[in-house]
């Protein structure tokens, strides 16, 4: 055995021997544990650059929010989109949810805006195709500020009868 190889043997066996002498409580052990799994979970978040990037990279081109109106619009606004969503799942877990799985596989019995369907038609199956990043996409519209058209507060108001508040 080389010597090289013979230290790092030595070293492995001492780190073992150190961590199973550890004189935590098995509660503690396992709060560090949970602790770790969560902030890897959170590695899967998207910052504000990564998800402005797949906004534009996925869902600009048919929602885009820089039209100057309704007329310009290849799918209706994603701000709207937002909101009715918020509006019918009132928990994050249940919005990400349920956005992740039309967004999935888009079909008309899922489809929870039966107006834009019937004006633009049914959203086709996009090329984002990872669950895992489909739904760090939809967690990032829930969590962010979304960027609403200049004419998307008259027209809502009045197909809607209120004023637009972004939920």
């Amino acid at each position: 055995m080389t010597a090289l190889k013979l230290n790092a043997s030595i070293l492995t066996i001492l780190v073992l021997f150190l961590a199973s002498c550890s004189s935590k409580p098995q509660d503690s052990v396992n709060d560090e544990f949970n602790q770790a799994a969560e902030e890897s979970n959170m590695s899967a978040e998207l910052t504000a650059k990564e998800g402005l990037q797949m906004l534009q990279l996925y869902c600009y081109a048919c929602h885009n929010p820089n039209t100057q109106s309704h007329d310009e619009m290849l799918a209706p606004p994603l701000a709207g989109i937002k909101n009715r969503y918020k509006n019918r799942y009132t928990n994050r877990e249940e919005f990400i949810a349920n956005m992740a799985e039309f967004i999935s596989m888009p079909s008309e019995d899922k489809a929870l805006m039966k107006g834009p369907i019937k004006r633009f038609g049914l959203m086709p199956k996009p090329p984002l195709t990872d669950k895992d990043k489909i739904e760090a996409l939809v967690a990032f519209i829930y969590d962010t500020p979304i960027e609403t058209p200049d004419w998307f507060a008259k027209h809502y108001e009045e197909k809607h009868g209120e004023a637009w508040e972004e939920k």
